[in-house]
């Protein structure tokens, strides 16, 4: 009961994530929710007179580069109206995986946006202006006096449209990049948010200062000091007779040194400098191991 009420909730935890924007002010979510209905709405009603246009070509035949055109152009479209979906939905329920599978999604439409609208653009400008301009004429059928004018409304026309066409393909894709990276900062966003909620919920380790349990701890030359002898290193220092009738004192231990000198270190092979035997004090290393 005492961690479920540690645990915060949820919308609290989303208050603390900073919402990323575009366009200056508005939330990437939303961004996402009108993204995803455009295209859908937009995706599905040109999938839906691109597949019309091909049943017609069936009953009427025109050129294989016409009818391929015409089937990627209904299959794309078809494509964006069902990813979309994943878009509108993820952006309602806050699922990530739903808001990456759509913004994987527009970067496959975009890439087979570009590769149709150059070989539709090559299509426009693959006839000769001059034969183009003739058959416009040949439609148009006009009278003898009006020839000249129609021709110079077909050259016109012409140009214009190809213009057209071109800013329309620009335009398209250069909405469709920026709308890719709207989606992009929302996943981004709904990442930040799943991390900031698993970390609240795992309990977090106390933090504790690092021990360095080697050197000097291991060894410490204020254990030498007068005062961190031992009771029979102090019994052996007094002047004292050993034994009756004895003036000598009984032999020291081999691995005794005598205070202020410079014991040896079996492990270092070097002796040990004066300053750091001690001068009757624990030094700030010693250690009550030592």
């Amino acid at each position: 009961m005492a961690l479920k009420e540690n645990i915060p909730n949820i919308a609290d935890i989303r208050a603390q994530i900073e919402s990323k924007k575009f366009c200056f002010c508005l939330p990437v979510r939303l961004g996402v929710f009108v993204v995803s209905l455009i295209t859908t709405l937009a995706g599905s009603i040109i999938a839906a007179i691109a597949w019309m246009q091909v049943v017609q070509n069936r009953k009427h035949p025109v050129e294989m580069t016409d009818e391929i055109a015409a089937y990627i152009h209904a299959s794309i479209f078809s494509l964006l109206g069902l990813i979309s979906l994943f878009g509108f939905v993820g952006s309602l329920v806050r699922h990530r995986g739903l808001v990456i599978a759509f913004s994987v999604g527009m970067a496959i439409h975009l890439g087979l946006s570009i590769a149709s609208g150059v070989f539709t653009m090559y299509t426009i400008f693959r006839p000769n202006p001059a034969t183009s301009v003739e058959q416009c004429i040949k439609d148009a059928n006009p009278s003898p006096d009006l020839l000249e004018e129609t021709k110079n409304i077909c050259k016109t026309g012409m140009a214009v449209a190809k213009g057209v066409i071109v800013a329309i393909y620009v335009v398209s894709w250069i909405l469709q990049l920026y709308s890719y990276f709207i989606v992009e900062r929302y996943a981004d966003q709904l990442e930040e948010e799943e991390m900031a909620k698993l970390a609240a919920i795992i309990p977090q380790q106390p933090q504790h200062p690092m021990a360095y349990v080697g050197y000097p701890h291991r060894f410490s030359y204020s254990a030498y000091s007068d005062q961190r002898r031992s009771f029979d290193e102090r019994y052996y220092n007094r002047r004292e007779t050993y034994g009756q009738g004895r003036g000598d004192l009984p032999p020291q231990q081999n691995n005794f040194h005598p205070p202020q000198q410079r014991p040896l270190s079996a492990e270092y092979a070097y002796q040990l400098p004066q300053s750091a035997i001690g001068n009757g004090a624990r030094g700030k290393d010693a250690s009550n191991n030592a």
